[in-house]
This record gives C-alpha cells, structure tokens and sequence, in this order.
C-alpha cells in the first residue's frame, strides 16, 4: 500500500497552537485514510502531538512521526526534509500533503511527490503556522507606509483615474 505524509499544522491543524481542526483538512485525511497508508508528520513533542489527534478522533493513521529531541533544524524546510527522510526510510513517503510553499518547493527539489494544502487561513504569511509570532517593529511599519505613498504618487495609472 502506498503512503502519504500530512502535515498535521496547516493542513489538520490550523495553526501550531490551535485547538481546532481545519474541517476541509479533516475531510482529506478521511479520504485518503482509504487508500493510502496515512502517516503524520508533527514538529512538536509527541505527547501533545498524540493528545490533540485523540481529542479529534482522529484514528487510521500508521503512525505520528514527531522529531527527536534534540532535533535543531536551521530552517523550516530543513527540518521538514530531515523528518521526511526518516519518515522515508522506515514508513514510505509517496505522496506529501504540505501546506507551506517554500517546504513544498524544497521537497520538490528533493525528489518527493508533494500536494499543496493551501487553505486561505494562510494567504497572508503572518497567519502560517510557522510565521514568526513577533510583532513588526515600528520603524518598518512607517517606512512601508512611506514606500506605498511613494508607489502610489509615482503611479501613471492613479493619475490618469484622478484628471
């Protein structure tokens, strides 16, 4: 039987730190539990990781796959190789059910079949489940402010709306 990776957070799981489950998200992994061989792919410790899926029924996968301890990636992407190679190794990886672009384009370049989840939760990168969660400094608030204001004055197309 074949397999299939999903990615629990931006595809099942809205955000990281979600209590919800994506109901559209929910549906896919239905329907693919009935063919493949469903194996999740988490970043976060496998207690919780467990924990949220039995809180949402969610049940027919082969197995939850959650990084070691001391895994340290310097990048989304990187990580999310590294799981899948493992994830390779021992369970199969024929089809990845990815919800980021940059991951998807990587593991593209790597070699793997890769589906993109794109749920319009996430069509702005602040709302991705691997945004930094950090506010936007000040000064880059004004000096985007600033850039927009010069595009719009230096814009043909506005002037000819306005005479």
């Amino acid at each position: 039987m074949r397999s299939v990776v999903i990615c629990l957070n931006g595809v099942l799981r809205p955000t990281t730190h979600s209590d919800g489950i994506d109901p559209i998200g929910r549906q896919l992994y239905e329907a693919l539990t009935k063919q493949f061989r469903v194996v999740i792919l988490d970043e976060t410790h496998a207690a919780d990781t467990e924990h949220w899926l039995g809180v949402h029924s969610i049940s027919g996968y082969a197995r939850a796959y959650t990084p070691p301890v001391d895994f340290a990636p310097r990048t989304v992407a990187e990580g999310r190789l590294r799981m899948l190679a493992a994830i390779r190794n021992s369970d199969g990886a024929d089809l990845v059910i990815e919800p980021d672009p940059t991951c998807a384009a990587e593991e593209i370049r790597a070699g793997y079949t890769v589906m993109l989840y794109a749920s319009p939760q996430y069509l702005m990168d602040i709302w991705h489940p691997d945004s930094p969660k950090e506010p936007r400094p000040w000064d880059e608030i004004v000096n985007e402010l600033d850039r927009q204001k010069k595009a719009k004055a230096l814009d043909t197309r506005l002037k000819e709306i306005d005479d």
